[in-house]
């Protein structure tokens, strides 16, 4: 009996080790701008609010410019990204405002224990007068340890990944 509570406690900790969302203020959601390849951004942003900047001094693994180029890629991918043409568009801004990184050690020995790697980021789209069009919150962690989430390039590599796989949809409106 006790090794199948021990199963189902273990696999519930996997299930829960990784995890990502949006928040959304409370706004009218008729008005909210979905983008598509005929609506699409010039141009990607990532900047660091006073809170992440200090937080940034004990998480140097967490890079701003890696987290820039997948959520490009993640636009690119869907035909959102345009800097071409003479039709204004709209930028994107991604506003992080915290991050964790855990230590390669921590993550191999103590795994979930140690806490999550982490990044929260209010997402901003604005036309060119730099009038706010829609802003919504992305976050997402990885908790998995061991051997394999110890690696910083698959933890980071994930937690890049899903964050930028979230605001593309959220940004088009997909489930």
């Amino acid at each position: 009996m006790n090794t199948k509570l021990l199963s189902v406690v273990l696999l519930a900790l996997a299930l829960a080790g990784c995890a990502a969302g949006v928040k959304r203020p409370q706004t009218v959601e008729a008005k909210r701008p979905c983008l598509s390849e005929r609506e699409q951004v010039s141009s990607v942003s990532v900047s660091l609010t006073e809170e992440a900047r200090k937080k940034a001094l004990d998480n140097l693994k967490f890079n701003p410019d890696e987290l820039l180029s997948h959520v490009k890629r993640g636009l690119e991918a869907n035909n959102l990204l345009n800097g071409a043409g003479d039709q204004p568009r709209p930028h994107l801004e991604v506003q992080v405002k915290d991050m964790r990184v855990r230590s390669n050690f921590s993550a191999v020995m103590w795994g979930f224990m140690a806490g999550a790697d982490s990044i929260t980021a209010d997402i901003v789209l604005a036309d060119d007068a730099g009038k706010e069009l829609d802003r919504f919150e992305v976050s997402a962690s990885y908790a998995l340890g061991g051997l394999a989430g110890g690696q910083d390039s698959a933890r980071m590599g994930w937690l890049y990944e899903e964050f930028a796989e979230e605001t593309v949809k959220e940004l088009t409106k997909q489930q």
